[in-house]
């Protein structure tokens, strides 16, 4: 009985266009955990001026 090798062969190619993913996503998370902390950062501005005490920003 014979064996198959199935073994991908990565070329230069194959490797930056997996860092290139890599960069994508870490630039979309970024942009999400930014959107975020301005989100709370603007939710916290307005619950301080409007005087409402919220246990969330203790």
């Amino acid at each position: 009985m014979e064996t198959t090798n199935n073994v991908k062969k990565w070329t230069r190619e194959d490797f930056l266009a997996l860092l290139e993913r890599g960069r994508q996503i870490k630039a979309r998370r970024q942009k999400e955990a930014e959107e975020w902390f301005a989100e709370r950062q603007r939710r916290k501005k307005a619950a301080a001026e409007s005087g409402y005490y919220d246990l969330e920003w203790v």
